[in-house]
């Protein structure tokens, strides 16, 4: 686990909390590990809610994976996607297209984030987060 030294307990509650318990330990001196081991680091890409409405208008083929629980899943989604919580995730790989371009959000980024990594992990190519999540989103669409 990559967290900032003093963070590793609430980090790993955090995990534990959407299905992820088996956390063996955290890396200390986070920062000086990623700088000598740039390698071993891919960069993330994390879209606003105004970038993430540009992109679904002029990608084709983009798939838009709600990793939010069910009963979040009742105030609404984001039009096209398809709800897979984060936790199922592992299990669901297979309902999901790795060729295509993919887009994750949750209700505010945190979920969002770790799904995007399993996916990358599991030969996902283009993958991006909303940051924000859908509330960032829903607030966008509406004041639009």
């Amino acid at each position: 686990l990559f967290v900032e030294d003093g963070y590793e307990l609430e980090a790993k509650n955090r995990l534990a909390r959407i299905g992820f318990d088996r956390v063996i330990g955290a890396v200390s001196e986070t920062t000086r590990v990623l700088v000598e081991n740039p390698d071993r680091v891919r960069r993330a890409s994390r879209l606003t809610s105004e970038a993430f409405n540009g992109r679904h208008a002029e990608v084709e083929n983009i798939q838009i994976v709600d990793v939010r629980n069910p009963g979040e899943v009742e105030s609404g989604m984001i039009p096209d996607a398809v709800n897979i919580p984060v936790g199922q995730i592992p299990a669901r790989l297979g309902e999901l297209d790795a060729s295509r371009p993919t887009v994750i959000y949750c209700a505010g980024g945190y979920r969002s984030s770790v799904a995007a990594s399993l996916l990358r992990q599991n030969g996902f190519g283009d993958v991006s987060d909303i940051l924000g999540g859908y509330g960032a989103w829903s607030e966008t669409t509406q004041s639009a």
